[in-house]
């Protein structure tokens, strides 16, 4: 298992807004991390799983919105620290910068690379 530090920094929160499963300081993070090391557009999600915890979503958005999906997950010992920053950011509570790790196989980092490699090859096709 691939671990991937996430910093929600003060810049995302300042910039997040509450209960927007994409647009929340977390989802801006994420979504920053990622296509800071991948070329690719991505949709993160932050979603309720449950009433216990939150999990994350992420596909990439070529062609058209949520064409690939990515099986992700938060670390388990990061888990409680998102739910309190989430539940704290979207009832308006005072929130500080954290981070937590998202975790990816294998399988799924060589898959956003070779969906990175073929999205790089077609833009190089269509300019």
């Amino acid at each position: 298992m691939n671990k991937i530090k996430i910093q929600v920094k003060e810049k995302h929160i300042k910039d997040g807004i509450p209960e927007n499963c994409t647009y929340c300081a977390v989802a801006l993070a994420v979504n920053d991390k990622l296509t800071e090391m991948f070329k690719l557009d991505f949709e993160p999600r932050i979603v309720e799983s449950g009433n216990v915890h939150y999990a994350l979503r992420l596909a990439d958005n070529k062609p058209s919105a949520y064409q690939t999906e990515f099986n992700t997950q938060i670390s388990m010992e990061d888990q409680e620290t998102l739910n309190d920053f989430v539940y704290d950011f979207d009832t308006g509570k005072d929130v500080n910068p954290f981070e937590f790790n998202i975790e990816f196989t294998d399988t799924i980092i060589e898959k956003m690379k070779s969906l990175e490699k073929k999205e790089m090859e077609n833009f190089k096709i269509n300019k």
